[in-house]
């Protein structure tokens, strides 16, 4: 039996711990999750009997096999051409681009597909099935460009994406390991570029200090 870390975070602690009192002995169950916050961790000790951990490459870390790029738009409306100058450039499809919220999503889905770009969008308030028959056209390649929200970040293998595109600054360091994992998969290369503006920048300076500072206990 597997389940995701991330279940255990959402709130589904007590449900998970009534099915793992009803399983049998002879049942192996195991945790996976690309990030293991010492949070969930703590959880997962709880619910699980004597596990053991096995960390495959650095723990909460973003795949070496992803090119990680920072791209300064200025404000705003600078991201809109620094992605059409991205596509002017030549982009290899298929790609993932992530923004905040479905809003957003349809924005720049307007904003494509008048670029004559291949390009659909994907969002919570799309029908099961109209996610389904998204996720096939992506995965055949009939579209080009996907525009997603957090959906799409985790749980969803598409082999093959070439780039990773953050149009709106993840919110979390987890949520950016999360979006960039969607490429360089199975020992593929692949690219990932986050936009950031002038309201990001204090958030991105926060994150490099965490990190610095996380660095320097390890040592």
């Amino acid at each position: 039996m597997l389940f995701r870390s991330e279940m255990l975070s959402r709130g589904f602690k007590d449900q998970i711990y009534d099915v793992f009192q009803k399983l049998p002995p002879s049942v192996h169950v195991g945790l996976f999750s690309a990030t293991m916050l010492p949070v969930v961790e703590d959880l997962a000790t709880t619910v699980l009997r004597h596990p053991i951990k096995i960390v495959v490459g650095a723990k909460n870390a973003a795949a070496e096999t992803v090119s990680q790029r920072l791209l300064f738009c200025g404000r705003e409306e600078g991201k809109l051409l620094a992605l059409r100058g991205i596509v002017k450039e030549g982009l290899t499809p298929p790609v993932l681009i992530f923004v905040q919220s479905k809003e957003r999503a349809m924005q720049l889905f307007h904003e494509l597909v008048y670029d004559n770009l291949n390009v659909d969008v994907m969002h919570a308030e799309r029908t099961q099935q109209q996610r389904d028959h998204v996720v096939e056209k992506f995965r055949t390649g009939k579209v080009w460009v996907l525009i997603c929200t957090e959906l799409m970040a985790r749980g969803i293998d598409f082999k093959g994406v070439n780039t990773v595109i953050n149009y709106d600054f993840p919110q979390t360091t987890v949520s950016y390991i999360h979006r960039i994992g969607r490429t360089g998969r199975a020992g593929r290369s692949g690219r990932a570029i986050t936009f950031f503006t002038e309201e990001d920048a204090a958030q991105l300076l926060g994150r490099s200090e965490e990190r610095r500072v996380g660095k320097e206990c390890r040592s």
